[in-house]
């Protein structure tokens, strides 16, 4: 498994324009950040810059899809990579949880290198700085309580890519899920629960099991409006009001452990061309 790893890693150092497009959008996007909280209107300190990093937590969602598309790369199409290493005799199962562990590890180095960078730009450019072992210990707990979600979009996003054979349709996928999937599912639970009184069973499963879910921490609000619907959602609530952190580790491995046993279940029954 080791060797199957440092091989992904190697296969992603190949792939230099992905990896350096990726590794400069989230250093870039911290710059940015710095740059909005150093200059007017905002003029703030160190506390804001983590503080804006927090708010912004759920585009970590978003970033965990090419972490894993660069981790899994030429096993779309027809999955040349992937034969050969059954020629070599390697079981099915460690193809993928290779290329699930190596975007995990890049994942988290990411988090750790974004990190560090804003440390290092709010001790430079912003004042406040005596106030970074408080608003750090804050700011760890909050990315802790993230990162088994954003392991779990990953999870998603390479399951989908092993099943259909295509990461772009993986990626149209991931974000219909998102974007569309979990406004439905929290909006049929919100309406049901107040027509009936009780919410139904399914649409609380789906809110409930939706990895979006404690971004949000119940802060949905659901009014009837004359063309429909309308479903607001509020950022602020996953860091004015944090969800358990268990509760977000047993979700993640929960959607780790189900997306893996799902895309092992449909490689070791394909034939691979």
């Amino acid at each position: 498994m080791g060797n199957l790893i440092r091989a992904e890693f190697y296969r992603i150092r190949c792939q230099r324009w992905g990896f350096y497009g990726l590794t400069g959008s989230v250093l870039g996007g911290v710059v940015l950040l710095t740059l909005l909280c150093a200059f007017p209107p905002q003029s703030g300190d160190a506390a804001l810059l983590f503080q804006t990093i927090e708010y912004s937590a759920i585009v970590g969602m978003v970033l965990a899809v090419p972490c894993a598309d660069l981790a899994s790369a030429r096993v779309d199409g027809r999955q040349v990579l992937l034969k050969n290493e059954a020629v070599f005799g390697i079981p099915r199962w460690q193809m993928y949880l290779s290329r699930l562990f190596t975007a995990l590890l890049l994942g988290v180095g990411l988090v750790a290198a974004m990190s560090l960078f804003a440390l290092l730009l709010a001790g430079i450019f912003l004042p406040g700085i005596d106030q970074l072992p408080q608003i750090l210990s804050q700011y760890a707990l909050l990315m802790l309580t993230a990162l088994p979600l954003w392991m779990a979009s990953a999870g998603l996003f390479l399951c989908l890519k092993f099943i259909f054979r295509s990461g772009a349709a993986a990626g149209i996928l991931v974000a219909l899920y998102y974007l569309v999937g979990f406004p439905i599912a929290g909006a049929a639970a919100t309406v049901v629960s107040t027509d009936t009184g009780e919410p139904g069973l399914i649409s609380t499963l789906l809110y409930a099991l939706h990895p979006m879910t404690p971004f949000w921490n119940g802060d949905m609000v659901v009014e009837g409006i004359d063309t429909g619907i309308s479903i607001q959602l509020t950022p602020e609530a996953f860091v004015d009001s944090p969800p358990p952190m268990l509760y977000c580790w047993a979700l993640g491995l929960l959607w780790l452990i189900g997306t893996s046993l799902v895309a092992i279940t449909f490689l070791q029954r394909r034939e691979l061309r």
